[in-house]
């Protein structure tokens, strides 16, 4: 799709196809996908009502945006993803972006007017996953009726929650992504759009407990569900999370969330829903909530800016808890493994 709409721009001439299969690999196989379903839905759209797509007035864009909010099946949080696949193929044509006029400010504004009126109240908030449900997936998982699909989807959900789930650091993981050492779980994620971005390698160390793996519930559930995955004939190099060795998607956590809720009967407060988005927004919100300082928490989060991690991800209403203190207390350079609150002052 990116290299058919940009062909007549970029001309022919030496370099030209390259430079088109250049811009082909700056997007994953997922977003392609993405954007080639969302650009397909827009240019049906157009034929259906004699508009050009390509390039696309302004007021052509906005017609179609009323026209999802007609059809009722477009949430307001959704249409981004309807948006700005319009706006890539536009400007890697070589056109403006159509949604850069101002009228697409006061179009989502009354998209999300309506929808709260038709609704009766604004829409459910993303809010972060509670450290103390994680801490009940790992009880779960380490029950002695667990079932071999409950121990797998509980250890990626564990392992993206204390990565801060990294863009596809869980469901990417491989055995041969992971060393277990004196220090804790080294780890490093399989090439990704983050990596990518940073042109850094995303590998990091997730510090063991002071007194070792014994005292250390989630590191150590991991550590046995590694050596139980290679003892089984698991290859090094297929996904660690995967039933089958299949590959996985950056969504797949999602699926893993809303799969651990249903068997521990849990649900969000009142006015919140937990999605993937939950699990990272809700390590970072536990790891500020015991003292982890910002920077770091930025630092793992691949964030250049602490602004972005204290503005999108940091719920900083959110109080400590031991759950919390368990799982990111690692993360601060002078903790002694305590978890007497009298005793936690000064750490950092």
């Amino acid at each position: 799709m990116i290299a058919h709409h940009v062909g007549r721009h970029l001309g022919w001439h030496d370099g030209a196809q390259r430079a088109r299969a250049l811009l082909q690999a700056a997007y994953t196989s997922n977003t392609k996908r993405n954007y080639t379903a969302a650009w397909e839905r827009f240019t049906t759209y157009c034929k259906q009502h004699g508009l050009p797509a390509l390039p696309a007035d302004y007021t052509t864009v906005a017609t179609y945006v009323g026209w999802l909010h007609q059809r009722g099946t477009v949430a307001h949080g959704s249409l981004g993803a309807y948006l700005a696949p319009i706006d890539t193929v536009h400007a890697l044509a070589g056109y403006s972006p159509p949604t850069a006029h101002p009228i697409f400010k006061r179009l989502k504004k009354g998209y999300l007017r309506l929808d709260a009126a038709r609704a009766g109240a604004m829409p459910a908030v993303s809010a972060p996953l509670p450290a103390t449900v994680v801490a009940r997936a790992l009880a779960l998982a380490t029950s002695h009726d667990a079932t071999q699909e409950q121990r797998r989807v509980c250890a990626g959900l564990i392992t993206a929650f204390l990565s801060l789930n990294r863009p596809g650091a869980a469901s990417a993981m491989r055995a041969i992504d992971c060393t277990f050492s004196p220090d804790g779980l080294q780890v490093q994620t399989p090439f990704h759009k983050s990596e990518t971005r940073t042109r850094t390698r995303a590998a990091f160390t997730i510090p063991v407990h002071p007194k070792g793996y014994k005292h250390d519930g989630p590191l150590r559930f991991l550590r046995e569900f590694h050596t139980a995955h290679r003892s089984a004939g698991g290859s090094l190099r297929a996904p660690l999370f995967s039933p089958a060795g299949a590959t996985l998607g950056p969504r797949v956590t999602t699926r893993w969330l809303q799969q651990v809720l249903q068997w521990l009967g849990l649900s969000p407060p009142l006015g919140c829903r937990w999605t993937g988005k939950s699990i990272r927004s809700g390590a970072a919100t536990a790891a500020n909530s015991v003292g982890v300082p910002l920077p770091v928490v930025a630092a793992y989060m691949i964030h250049k800016e602490s602004a972005t991690t204290a503005r999108y991800y940091v719920d900083a209403r959110t109080l400590p808890t031991d759950a919390a203190w368990d799982f990111f207390a690692r993360y601060m350079s002078r903790w002694d493994g305590t978890r007497d609150p009298a005793q936690r002052a000064g750490y950092a």
